[in-house]
């Protein structure tokens, strides 16, 4: 009975090897599949950096290199002069491609030609993630404290430092702020000017967010959105000034950037008269701007009473509102 056991299970333990050889290249290939997939998401969550500058090393081998300011101009801007403090802005980025002909220049006070003063101590340096630095140079001025520069995305290494992408910014040093976001496996700068941080009561103001899109060693401003407005005006069938504010909340999605937004209409007395939220859903097309399905509610509600924007108001406001 033991031997005929034993025969038995013979059959069944050579079927279970062939099936397992025979099975074995489809599993290695769906294992290189696999792989492969692996890889490709890597490079994707990973940039290719367009630019390298090397750097002095400093302590001990592994250790990341320490930049100074002056660093930062170099390695976006090669012409720039750190003893003189000058940058040519009639020479190229690091990557070879024009900068200071792009719209954010246009009007700016200066020479449009030759070397213009631009101090190391202009660079708003900001760490994010991943030991990445979202790097401003600004080289522009314009009226009301606005400025304007290369906005870059950078990293230090051992031994030297690179450069991921460049573009431009313009906004007000005092008030601009910059971020690392993800929207699924792409990379996003985003760029906020904070006027309403410290606006006067009874003023209007505005708080804007741009959103790069990094694409080919380039950050496209793909999308420029209000995430706080205020303005003073006059409604129909209200007496005295009233305050329209708008408020809105980003929310940095796998394929898409949701934005939630409330807009308030009150009166002197602070009272609520209006109020309405709607969600807009901003998605990237082809050629890398992100459109939103539907139009902001300020125009809505702003207009919602006369069929135009608000009447501007000199009214006093009372001072405890924001």
């Amino acid at each position: 009975m033991k031997r005929l056991l034993l025969r038995n299970r013979r059959p069944s333990w050579l079927f279970v090897a062939s099936l397992a050889l025979a099975l074995a290249p489809s599993l290695g290939c769906a294992s290189a599949v696999e792989s492969s997939k692996r890889e490709d998401q890597a490079r994707r969550e990973v940039p290719v950096p367009i630019c390298l500058e090397a750097l002095e090393r400093h302590g001990e081998e592994g250790v990341v290199s320490a930049l100074k300011p002056e660093d930062y101009w170099v390695m976006v801007l090669p012409s720039y002069d750190a003893a003189a403090g000058t940058v040519d802005v009639s020479a190229n980025d690091c990557a070879g491609r024009p900068i200071f002909s792009r719209q954010e220049f246009v009007g700016a006070e200066g020479s449009r030609t030759g070397a213009i003063v631009a101090p190391a101590k202009n660079a708003i340096i900001t760490p994010a993630a991943d030991k990445f630095k979202i790097v401003w140079l600004r080289t522009h001025s314009f009226a009301e404290d606005v400025a304007a520069g290369p906005l870059a995305l950078v990293r230090p290494r051992e031994g030297h430092a690179e450069v991921y992408a460049i573009g431009a910014y313009k906004g007000r040093p005092k008030h601009s702020r910059f971020s690392l976001e993800r929207m699924g496996p792409r990379i996003l700068v985003t760029a906020s000017d904070e006027g309403c941080s410290k606006a006067k009561p009874g003023s209007n103001c505005e708080t804007t967010l741009v959103i790069y899109v990094m694409s080919a060693g380039k950050l496209n401003a793909s999308a420029e959105i209000p995430l706080d407005r205020v303005q003073y005006g006059s409604a129909a069938g209200v007496t005295g000034p009233v305050q329209y504010r708008l408020t809105a909340s980003p929310v940095f999605e796998e394929k898409s950037v949701r934005i939630i937004e409330q807009v308030v209409l009150t009166d002197s007395t602070e009272t609520a008269l209006r109020k309405s939220n709607i969600e807009r859903v901003f998605t990237l097309k082809p050629r890398g701007e992100l459109v939103a399905n539907r139009d902001s509610l300020w125009a809505q509600m702003t207009g919602a009473n006369t069929g135009s924007a608000p009447a501007p108001s000199d009214a006093e406001v009372p001072s405890g509102r924001e």
